[in-house]
C-alpha cells in the first residue's frame, strides 16, 4: 500500500511545487511507482510536469465534485511519474464542497481507489489552510513541510502545525509530521543562517531534514523548461537534497514495513 505524503505550508513561494515534482522524479529514478496530485488551482505542478492545464478536461476537480474515477483522470509524463492534474476549475471546489456530505474526506476516497498501485502518493497543497488542504491532510499518512529560510515562512509553519493538531484530533489520528525541509537557503546571507538556527532550536521536536535546498535561478528555469532539476547540465547546489530525501523516504518505508 502506498505511503501518502502531503507537502504543505500556508506560506506561498516556499518551494512546495518544486519539492513535490523533483522529489517525485527522484523517487521514480530509484524504481518507485509514484503518483503526484495537484491540489492547487494555480496548477503549477501540472504545468511543471509538462502539461497545459487549460487543455485538460479530466482533472482532480471532476474527481472531487463529479465522482469521476481517479483511474480515468491519471496521466503520465516522460520522467516516470503519474499525475492527477488540476486547472483553474479547482478554484470552485471549496465552494461546491461546502454542503457536500463527508466533504473533508473526498481526497481519501479518491486516493483509496488507486493507493495499492503506487509506492508513494504525494499531494501538492495550495498555500492556504482551506478545505482542499484539510482534505489532503485527512488523506495523508505524513506531512512534509517546506520552509523557506525567511521569517514569514516560519509564521506560516506555525499556523500549519496548529491545523495539523486539529486534523489529528478530528479527522486523521494517524497523521504524522515526516519532517521540515529548509528551502530557498541563501548561503550568502546571515538571515538564512539565522532562520536555519531558529528551525533547529524552536522546532526541535520535529524532524528537521539535514540537507537544504539552496536558492538558485536554476529551479525557476527548470520549471519554465518543464524539466526536473536533475536534467540541468550544470550541477545545481541543493538539488541533490531531493535525491537524499527520496532515499530517506524509501528507507523509512522499508523500516516500517519490516517492524
Amino acid at each position: 500500500m502506498g505511503e501518502v505524503y502531503a507537502v504543505a505550508n500556508q506560506k506561498g513561494g516556499v518551494g512546495k511545487t518544486t519539492s513535490v515534482y523533483n522529489l517525485g522524479v527522484a523517487l521514480a529514478d530509484i524504481n518507485q511507482k509514484v503518483l503526484l496530485i495537484d491540489l492547487d488551482p494555480q496548477a503549477s505542478l501540472t504545468f511543471y510536469a509538462g502539461f497545459e492545464p487549460d487543455d485538460i478536461e479530466d482533472t482532480i476537480f471532476k474527481c472531487l465534485i463529479r465522482n469521476t474515477a481517479a483511474a480515468d483522470t491519471i496521466i503520465s509524463n516522460k520522467y516516470g511519474v503519474d499525475l492527477l492534474p488540476a486547472n483553474i476549475d479547482l478554484a470552485l471546489a471549496e465552494m461546491q464542497l461546502l454542503n457536500a456530505p463527508a466533504r473533508e474526506r473526498r481526497m481519501t476516497r479518491i486516493i483509496n481507489q488507486v493507493r495499492d498501485q503506487y509506492d508513494f502518493i504525494i499531494i501538492d497543497c495550495q498555500p492556504s489552510l482551506g478545505l482542499l488542504t484539510i482534505n489532503a491532510l485527512a488523506a495523508a499518512n505524513k506531512v512534509i513541510i517546506p520552509v523557506a529560510c525567511e521569517y514569514l515562512s516560519i509564521r506560516g509553519t506555525i499556523a500549519l502545525l496548529k491545523l495539523i493538531a486539529k486534523i489529528r484530533g478530528q479527522l486523521n489520528s494517524q497523521l504524522e509530521i515526516a519532517g521540515i525541509l529548509p528551502t530557498l537557503f541563501d548561503t550568502r546571507t546571515n538571515h538564512a543562517r539565522e532562520i536555519l538556527g531558529i528551525l533547529k532550536r524552536d522546532f526541535r521536536e520535529y524532524h528537521l531534514y539535514p540537507y537544504q535546498v539552496n536558492r538558485s535561478i536554476r529551479f525557476a528555469e527548470s520549471a519554465a523548461d518543464r524539466k526536473p532539476i536533475f536534467e540541468n547540465r550544470v550541477q545545481v547546489p541543493g538539488a541533490l537534497a531531493y535525491r537524499d530525501l527520496a532515499r530517506e523516504l524509501v528507507k523509512t518505508k522499508l523500516r516500517c514495513a519490516s517492524s
